[in-house]
């Protein structure tokens, strides 16, 4: 149990919401001040925070996030802003994890689990990028064209910055492009600030990748040589195909569809449309680079899997993204599934959730 009062692991804000969290949801207790202390459970606490949004951790790493020592390996103001983001984004929440486990997916609460590592390679790394995240932020906060949003620049995770100062800049940057309306106050106290036009414009050029949930996701994989095609095949029938339909999407894979097109043809255009594309890269085929390099050129979002024997084979430019790595065909499912839902979240036909 906590030996004072919690505060967020991520930011140290005190002025945070705290419960325990296990499978049950029905089991979820409070007190009086809405936080609980009580001793941990299997699975753990999910903090309520201003600057960080939702997320759960383990007991353990609660005290492996707040350890003075052990948080000069990363930079907590990144972590915040990615956490917020996720809330904002209204995704599952994620379940942050110190380290490589063991853990139990908290399936029951759709809460996703994602490693502090994982998560951290996500940080946008120009400034240009960061201004475009502030402002899908404050977008998203937007219920309709019109509405004001408050902006305080002391929230510099909202601002997907590191310092005040950064945040600043960013939300100046917006309102000198055209694409913000208002100023910061000088006394920086919290600001109104309308999203123009031009600025709703913006918004919809950097999300319009994403393509009806309802279409199918396209699948991009080796098939294999007729000594693995078994492989292969196991590979996309007992994990890729029930990861995206237990997500709540349908799946297409170009050889199994009737078509009368070109094949090039087919498969740009069946691109083209996914909400999202899973491209595996064992075998280190030029194929499937290919069509995982049309789909981010179109900014569709590309989840990268590939045979762990196989990754040092994988080509420099896209072996530094982030993969998910299997042994087995049956590896592959709840990785995926957790994947798909952390950060695409849920399509229009969920169904049961894999377990391990």
């Amino acid at each position: 149990m906590f030996t004072s009062e919690p505060m967020c692991p991520v930011c140290l804000r005190k002025d945070i919401k705290c419960r325990e969290i296990n499978s049950s949801p029905a089991s979820i207790s409070y007190d009086s001040s809405g936080v609980t202390f009580n001793q941990i459970s299997d699975y753990g606490y999910l903090f309520i925070c201003p600057s960080c949004g939702d997320f759960a951790v383990t007991y353990k790493d609660y005290f492996n996030l707040t350890s003075p020592r052990l948080r000069n390996g990363w930079d907590q103001h990144q972590l915040s802003a990615l956490l917020r983001e996720q809330s904002i984004q209204k995704l599952p929440r994620f379940w942050l994890q110190y380290d490589s486990g063991p853990y139990t997916t908290l399936v029951a609460l759709n809460i996703t689990p994602i490693s502090l590592v994982e998560l951290l390679t996500r940080w946008p790394r120009t400034v240009s990028e960061r201004i475009d995240r502030t402002l899908c932020n404050l977008a998203r906060l937007s219920p309709t064209g019109g509405h004001r949003v408050k902006v305080d620049t002391n929230d510099i995770a909202l601002a997907y910055a590191q310092t005040e100062a950064e945040a600043r800049f960013h939300i100046d940057a917006l309102t000198s492009y055209g694409l913000l309306v208002g100023k910061v106050n000088i006394d920086l106290s919290p600001s109104d600030f309308l999203i123009t036009p031009l600025g709703w414009s913006r918004f919809e050029k950097l999300t319009q990748g994403v393509s009806a949930p309802e279409n199918p996701v396209f699948v991009a994989m080796w098939f294999g040589e007729p000594e693995e095609k078994t492989t292969m095949d196991e590979l996309f029938k007992q994990s890729i195909e029930p990861a995206i339909t237990e997500a709540g999407y349908r799946v297409a894979r170009i050889d199994l569809s009737e078509h009368n097109d070109w094949i090039m043809d087919k498969i740009l255009g069946d691109i083209r449309l996914a909400p999202f594309v899973v491209a595996d890269f064992t075998g280190n085929r030029n194929g499937v680079y290919f069509e995982a390099g049309f789909a981010r050129g179109l900014g569709i979002p590309v989840i990268h899997t590939c045979r762990k024997d196989d990754f040092d084979k994988a080509h420099f430019d896209t072996k530094q993204l982030n993969h998910i790595l299997w042994d087995k065909p049956s590896d592959l499912r709840i990785g995926l599934y957790n994947r798909i839902v952390g950060t695409i979240g849920q399509g229009p036909h969920p169904q049961s959730a894999p377990r391990n």
